[in-house]
């Protein structure tokens, strides 16, 4: 069933997604989330970087805490942008490397913030993924649960999109000391493949997420 027109939950709010959610459009979902990663930036912004420069031009010594609260705000945004384009584009390498295929159903082990702890149902306790959308996500994606579009490797990780709401993924296993055997044995293709894929290696992301 094609996703186009569904409704999507990205930045917690409705709207109609210009591409099909039933992985036969990657690219859409790819550009899409570039553009919308954009927008956000450009509505504060540029903002931030007027204010830091008329403050730092007009020399103005009563106005140095505005203009410094610009420059910060300029590199907070900044730094927003950066985390959600490398989060896109580590989907991007997966899409690129990977067929997309339909696995399901899901089932939501834990969620701690921004982060999704899900399980396929072929899977064992050992393959929890740590999954997590390159734009702020509020909620488990709307019809998660029924399963979604994921091209990858297992022991590696991979990237997904969820029907329906087009909610982008990246996920590796928690247990990722654990599968290092399934990795070693995984054979030189797949382990070429997971390099090009950008998943050969443990991706952090957040300190605490894979501490154990």
């Amino acid at each position: 069933m094609k996703g186009r027109g569904s409704v999507g939950a990205v930045e917690g709010k409705s709207m109609q997604l210009p591409y099909a959610t039933d992985g036969s459009d990657f690219r859409g979902a790819l550009r899409y989330h570039y553009v919308y990663a954009l927008k956000r930036f450009a509505r504060l912004g540029p903002i931030f970087l007027v204010v830091a420069l008329l403050v730092f031009l007009l020399e103005i010594d009563s106005l140095f805490l505005l203009g410094a609260a610009g420059w910060i705000g300029l590199v907070f945004t900044l730094i927003v942008l950066w985390s959600r384009v490398l989060w896109i584009k580590k989907c991007s390498r997966v899409f690129h490397t990977y067929p997309l295929e339909f696995r399901g159903p899901v089932t939501k082990v834990n969620r701690d913030g921004e982060l999704f702890f899900l399980r396929f149902a072929d899977q064992g306790n050992e393959a929890t993924m740590c999954a997590k959308t390159p734009l702020k996500c509020s909620s488990w994606p709307d019809g998660i649960a029924d399963g979604m579009w994921f091209a990858g490797d297992d022991p590696f990780g991979g990237a997904a999109i969820v029907p329906g709401s087009g909610e982008l993924m990246f996920m590796q296993p928690t247990a990722w000391k654990l599968l290092a055997d399934r990795r070693k044995g995984a054979g030189a293709e797949r382990n070429r493949r997971a390099w090009r894929a950008w998943i050969h290696w443990r991706v952090t992301f957040r300190i605490r997420v894979f501490g154990t």
